[in-house]
């Protein structure tokens, strides 16, 4: 079975320097998120902060979770 993960933190998000609330904003928004079924996704305030202690940590990929995000909107 293929998982659905979350990107690795880039850029901003990426930057230990940067403000957490500056890393969550361009995680969520400036980096395009997908399913396995290419719908895209934005992940919710506790997930991206999640998935950025476990990228400070770990520089691990977490799973995506069902309610771990908001469908995009166009």
């Amino acid at each position: 079975m293929n998982f659905a993960t979350w990107k690795l933190p880039e850029d901003i998000s990426a930057s230990k320097q940067e403000s957490i609330d500056d890393r969550i904003k361009h995680y969520r928004f400036k980096i395009n998120h997908c399913l396995n079924d290419g719908t895209r996704v934005i992940p919710t305030i506790p997930t991206a902060k999640a998935i950025l202690d476990c990228y400070n940590q770990f520089e691990l990929k977490l799973a995506i979770d069902l309610n771990s995000y908001t469908v995009y909107v166009d």
